[in-house]
């Protein structure tokens, strides 16, 4: 990414200072922001802003990931943890609370990003060129955080309930004044597909760095919405309209296993490059693969040797297959989630030939050349199946899973109970269970008088 001269970090620093005190401190929706701030104009000024990838890129929700079946944490670990690491891991009520920098507020300072630079383009950016790509890339930063709040602080998408069940908080100015009311479900997804479709025209087909959004970007991640709603034929029409624009797919036959991380950052396959936030207990070596995770890798997988790295003196591995190409764990959209969106959404609508071409096209890429057999099957129960466990072992730690779990546990047949054992207790998460929907952090509430989840 371009570096930020020193000229342009002095008109909007005052800006990036202020963002920093509202997510720290206590009042975080209802706090007046200084007059006395130097304001961004031009759209080098704007654009600065959406490029600090400390507030941008590196900040997205991690509870999903710790709640979820793909990974394990030792006693000694979960015991040494942060109180929000150790309670999301067992599905405790007592999270978010002992930290200001959080799943609900870290995604939140992004929609004040991307209101700021809203508000700025329709002030100042009266001709078009580089305006439009500005408004593109901010209605597609509040359309993609508004996704990712709504996977952990909304029930899962419902269309009979939708409605009426709690949804978020929908900001859509930068004045903190405006007070804190919650949507409901329906209305939240409706504004991130109207944020995210709107972005679409807006953006570029290619991006001039990956921490930009592009056009395919805007696609996969309506296509991404979609599938979370369970409305899988649009989810299809997306995943195709992204994959149209750049398909690639990296053959992990040309892919070494790296002793630090195996993947390039920026590779081919990636569409939007960000990452879950960084927390301790979520990183190796402390956080272990799921063993049963582990078995679903069949002999001539090439992903059982360059996502895993073994835990010495242990039986247990690690995984070292993030796009980041760091251990930092990667969750943004890409093409191979593309195909296996449009595969989905092809076996639900019975086009069973299309399905397994996309995903033998992906599983082509993943195996040993000498070792790769086509599927093939006339069952469309089958087909999905196959289709649901390939998702399990391309797409892990991508923040995906918690959002898979809440779907499919709508269908009986595909509905799964959670089950960790740790500090001799065993903790148990059943289908449909309320602690799906993670708690609004105890200070917001205070401050807003919001209900809680």
């Amino acid at each position: 990414m371009k570096k930020i001269q020193m000229k342009e970090l002095k008109v909007y620093l005052g800006a990036i200072l202020f963002l920093t005190v509202i997510v720290s401190c206590r009042k975080q929706l209802d706090v007046k922001p200084s007059s006395s701030l130097e304001v961004p104009a031009s759209a080098v000024d704007f654009q600065a802003l959406m490029d600090n990838t400390s507030k941008i890129s590196q900040v997205w929700p991690y509870a999903g990931i710790a709640g979820g079946d793909e990974s394990f944490v030792t006693t000694d670990t979960w015991l040494a943890a942060k109180v929000t690491e150790r309670n999301a891991y067992v599905w405790d009520r007592n999270v978010f609370n002992d930290l200001d920098r959080n799943d609900w507020s870290l995604p939140y300072s992004v929609i004040y990003y991307a209101n700021v630079v809203l508000e700025g383009a329709a002030k100042n950016g009266q001709s078009p060129g580089d305006w439009n790509n500005i408004r593109g890339q901010a209605s597609f930063l509040r359309g993609y955080a508004y996704y990712q709040l709504a996977q952990e602080f909304c029930k899962a998408y419902d269309p009979a309930t939708a409605a009426t069940d709690a949804g978020l908080v929908l900001r859509e100015s930068s004045d903190l004044n405006v007070k804190s009311v919650r949507s409901s479900v329906a209305q939240t997804y409706a504004r991130m597909i109207a944020d995210l479709s709107a972005a679409a025209p807006l953006l570029p087909l290619v991006a001039v760095v990956k921490t930009r959004p592009c056009r395919a970007a805007a696609y996969a991640m309506l296509a991404r919405t979609y599938l979370s709603m369970g409305v899988y034929e649009k989810a299809g029409l997306y995943a195709d309209s992204s994959l149209r624009l750049t398909g690639i797919l990296i053959d992990y036959n040309k892919v070494n296993a790296g002793s630090r991380a195996t993947f390039a950052r920026f590779n081919d396959e990636v569409l939007f490059h960000t990452t879950s936030f960084p927390t301790a207990m979520l990183l190796p070596p402390k956080l272990m693969v799921d063993s049963n995770l582990y078995a679903l890798y069949e002999a001539g997988d090439l992903r059982k040797t360059l996502f895993f790295k073994p835990q010495p003196g242990t039986s247990w591995f690690t995984f070292n297959g993030s796009y980041d190409g760091t251990v930092i764990l990667f969750n943004g959209p890409a093409s191979d989630e593309m195909y296996l969106v449009r595969a989905e959404s092809e076996a639900r609508g019975g086009n069973l030939t299309a399905a397994l071409t996309d995903l033998n096209g992906l599983r082509k890429k993943r195996y040993a050349s000498a070792d790769y057999q086509p599927l093939a099957a006339g069952n469309e129960e089958t087909v999905l199946s196959w289709i649901l466990l390939e998702r399990r072992r391309e797409l892990l730690f991508r923040g995906l899973r918690w959002t898979d779990l809440r779907r499919l546990n709508r269908e009986p047949a595909l509905a799964k109970t959670l089950k960790k054992t740790v500090n001799g207790h065993l903790y148990e998460l059943p289908p449909g269970d309320a602690r799906y929907v993670w708690p609004i952090p105890q200070q917001v509430i205070g401050d807003t008088g919001m209900a809680q989840n």
